[in-house]
């Protein structure tokens, strides 16, 4: 108790997409758990600092939890930031690419010769959303048996920051949510209006209010369920931490993944508690969630370092480096820690799941 209590914040971020931090944030347990350590855990978000916000991206804000998306953790431990992974989520994810009902493109054999929309926030040093188009290409590509040799990849140039679209300050729970969501593709959607573009490239919450607003026809289906065992193209979630943390109180992170487990837990068995949690966070009507991800999400929120979860974030680590996105290969068994998680199972095997 005295060792912990020297830190007063313990600090989390996280995107929107569907993650028991979601859950376990929203049902209060994770401010729960710590406050009798007279431990506070506030997000990025109730801080109104755009540089405590940019944390989001390059994990510089001591004593924090990050869930979300690859891109940023790897970008941030490239730069030399005190990021560790501690699991990966695999939940079903909706993903592919999108034209309008007039075009000719009806298959993947249309590919050829296309231009395809590829964003670039000139703005951000992070550019997650590019990183995801350009292997969602890749990924339809080699389906085709084609490559971008074989594609005219259009620039979409955006002068707006991610930041810019994030909540402000106010006490909130999370940076990201409908307004995000809905900005994200913004000026991909025009190009592709306008003509200037003839496929883009579109996933999960994003892909289901693009097509429910623009009618478009989605002529590739781009998903990888985990239970299809393809680890190179699936859409992992990484939850990641504060190396000092880590180091130096270990005990917090073993607690704090541990009421993840009884998010992941408590999900399965209040599905539709879970639906309007679910559908809060991403930015989406409760009627989209499950076409979004799929009707087993309410089952996918665990968090785990199993053999295939690994391999695929080695696999998108290995694409990050071969697409320019990192600047050389990150030592990976430095990179992902085992042992909180080890501790997280041994604590909440210990203690039982907690009711709500």
């Amino acid at each position: 108790m005295a060792a912990d209590s020297m830190i007063d914040t313990l600090w989390f971020t996280r995107c929107p997409a569907p993650t028991a931090a979601s859950v376990a944030i929203r049902l209060g347990w994770l401010v729960d758990e710590f406050a009798p350590d007279g431990i506070a855990v506030r997000s990025l978000a109730s801080v109104n600092d755009p540089t405590v916000h940019l944390s989001h991206y390059n994990h510089t804000q001591a004593n924090s939890f990050r869930f979300g998306g690859y891109i940023p953790p790897f970008t941030a431990a490239s730069r030399g930031s005190d990021v560790r992974i501690l699991g990966a989520a695999w939940s079903d994810r909706a993903a592919g690419l999108y034209a309008l009902p007039s075009s000719r493109m009806r298959s993947l054999a249309d590919l050829k010769g296309a231009r395809l929309a590829l964003p670039r926030r000139v703005k951000d040093d992070t550019d997650w959303w590019r990183g995801l188009v350009l292997a969602g290409y890749r990924h339809a590509l080699s389906l085709a048996g084609l490559g971008l040799d074989d594609v005219e990849l259009v620039e979409i140039r955006i002068e707006r920051a991610y930041v810019e679209d994030a909540s402000l300050g106010g006490g909130g729970q999370s940076l990201w949510g409908a307004r995000s969501q809905f900005a994200v593709q913004r000026e991909e959607a025009l190009a592709l209006l306008k003509g200037e573009v003839d496929v883009l490239y579109s996933d999960a919450a994003m892909g289901e209010i693009l097509n429910a607003f623009l009618g478009l026809n989605k002529f590739a289906d781009l998903a990888a369920p985990e239970d299809e065992g393809d680890t190179v193209h699936g859409h992992p979630l990484l939850l990641t931490a504060s190396g000092g943390l880590i180091d130096e109180r270990p005990h917090l992170v073993a607690r704090w993944l541990a009421r993840l487990m009884d998010a992941a837990a408590w999900a399965e068995t209040n599905k539709a508690d879970a639906k309007t949690i679910i559908a809060q966070d991403t930015g989406l009507p409760e009627d989209f969630v499950e076409a979004a991800y799929s009707s087993r999400i309410y089952s996918q929120l665990d968090v785990s370092l199993s053999p295939g979860r690994v391999a695929l974030v080695k696999a998108k680590h290995d694409h990050l480096v071969e697409g320019g996105f990192l600047p050389a290969p990150l030592d990976l068994d430095r990179l992902i820690d085992p042992k909180p998680l080890e501790a997280a199972r041994a604590l909440h095997s210990q203690r039982g799941a907690k009711a709500a």
